[in-house]
């Protein structure tokens, strides 16, 4: 009798480490998970692991290793360079993710997205045309759903439509998507890269198995794209908002170049989703949709594609409006953990803005910020681990220190006036306040809603 193979998970968490050990169980596999974090802490996850995987807590040792694997899946959130994997490597056991782990059992289409902003918003839209186009579309991904945990649901006229991160694609061996979306490119996890070529490098993992039958959709706006885009075996279209491409924007229309002719889209006036970078994200999921269905030799109906970008309604915490108090508009954009994403949400408001802005670096430059702040924000209402820091850096912009979001809402109120808009967008990540992006977007939310109701003083 052979074997069972033995497949060691580096990393355990409610998504991406629980999907793995729970699928490759399924599959037959003899499994063991590995993390830093204690028994108690990891109760929560373990309490849903299958039973039959072998948990080892607060340890990733190298001496992990002794007890003998075949292969490592590596959660996102653990960086290659840890000793323990650096060992795996050196004794030549394969590391892989949980993306070339679904890919192994995957038998649908896939389309893949990734990009440092636009890569949430650019999936769900993607998924929502083509849903709408007659494809039985599944977004899943850095999304929150892991690819894993649907891939067996799969059919082979299905479309897995997969948010990727660079971490995600660091460790990807065959995965292949038939058409892939690269967002933009701007510095970013530069706490974990050593450079931002080194970062883009990652990124581009998705294009690497690519042949001259899929198809490559990427940003031509984007500069350091434009000078460092490898050359492609897939067949690249591109998308501008100022310059000609195979999707482009002009006089509020969103065009394509469709068998040599011109032919309107959509009006981006009617999108619900703000600002010109979702123009962008919506030339994207234009021309993912587009593609797949050329791949496949299929038609799509395009006033079915317009009322489809017409209907989507947008995701949570990225440019969105929250509501009105005192006649100050109030923006949740907590997504925004990037200089590039703040740039893209002061773009899309008109008229002057209260910025709330920090939280934990990420090793961007922020002082990219700063021709952007001037002339258009009002002032800067500076929370978390980077406001000294930031109070330095925008020190001849008017600005105040908060200690909380509740502190720093009812701040911004008092160096507000009506018709301002009160824009959430950190530019930095939020783990020095809260456990992620949603639960600081969800907070600043609440605030919102008790001032709203009269239940939080700012006079």
């Amino acid at each position: 009798m052979e074997k069972k193979k033995h497949i060691l998970v580096v990393g355990l968490g409610y998504r991406t480490g629980l999907a793995s050990a729970n699928f490759l169980v399924g599959k037959g596999f003899d499994v063991t998970v590995c993390d830093r974090k204690s028994h108690d802490e990891l109760m929560p996850v373990i309490q849903k692991l299958d039973q039959s995987v072998k948990v080892i807590a607060d340890n990733q040792d190298p001496s992990i290793l002794d007890t003998g694997f075949n292969e490592i899946v590596l959660s996102p959130g653990v960086p290659q360079s840890i000793p323990l994997i650096q060992e795996a490597k050196g004794k030549g056991i394969p590391v892989i993710s949980e993306i070339e782990l679904a890919y192994r059992y995957c038998t649908s289409r896939i389309v893949g997205i990734t990009g440092t902003d636009g890569k949430s918003t650019t999936t769900m839209l993607t998924a929502h045309c083509l849903k709408a186009s007659g494809f039985d579309a599944h977004p899943c991904g850095n999304i929150g759903i892991p690819y894993v945990s649907i891939v067996d649901t799969l059919k082979k006229d299905s479309v897995a439509v997969i948010e990727l991160s660079s971490f995600q694609l660091e460790t990807i061996d065959t995965f292949k998507p038939d058409v892939a979306i690269l967002t933009n490119l701007t510095p970013d996890h530069l706490d974990r890269y050593n450079s931002l070529e080194e970062y883009f490098a990652a990124k581009m993992n998705i294009a690497k198995n690519q042949d001259t039958n899929d198809y490559f959709i990427v940003n031509s706006d984007d500069e350091f794209i434009a000078t460092h885009l490898p050359s492609l075996k897939a067949t690249k279209f591109t998308f501008s908002l100022q310059k000609d491409a195979d999707c482009y924007f002009k006089e509020g229309g969103i065009y394509c170049t469709l068998n040599g002719r011109q032919q309107l889209i959509a009006q981006a006036s009617r999108l619900k989703i703000l600002g010109l970078h979702n123009v962008q994200n919506a030339m994207a999921a234009i021309l993912a949709t587009l593609s797949l269905a050329k791949k496949i030799g299929r038609d799509v109906n395009l006033k079915t594609l317009e009322d489809a970008l017409y209907t989507f309604e947008g995701l949570p915490h990225r440019v969105q409006m929250i509501g009105s108090f005192q006649g100050r508009a109030f923006i949740n954009d907590s997504k925004a953990t990037t200089v590039g994403a703040v740039i893209m949400a002061l773009k899309s408001i008109p008229g002057d803005v209260i910025l709330i802005i920090g939280g934990r670096a990420k090793g961007d430059d922020y002082s990219r910020l700063k021709n952007y702040l001037k002339g258009k924000v009002k002032a800067l209402v500076l929370i978390g681990e980077t406001k000294d820091e930031f109070a330095q850096l925008f020190n001849d912009i008017p600005h105040v220190k908060a200690h909380s979001m509740e502190d720093a809402v009812v701040k911004a109120i008092k160096v507000s006036g009506e018709g301002d808009t009160i824009l959430l967008s950190p530019a930095c990540a939020s783990f020095d306040m809260y456990k992620n992006y949603e639960e600081r977007g969800n907070d600043f939310i609440e605030i919102f809603k008790r001032l709203k109701q009269g239940q939080l003083r700012w006079m």
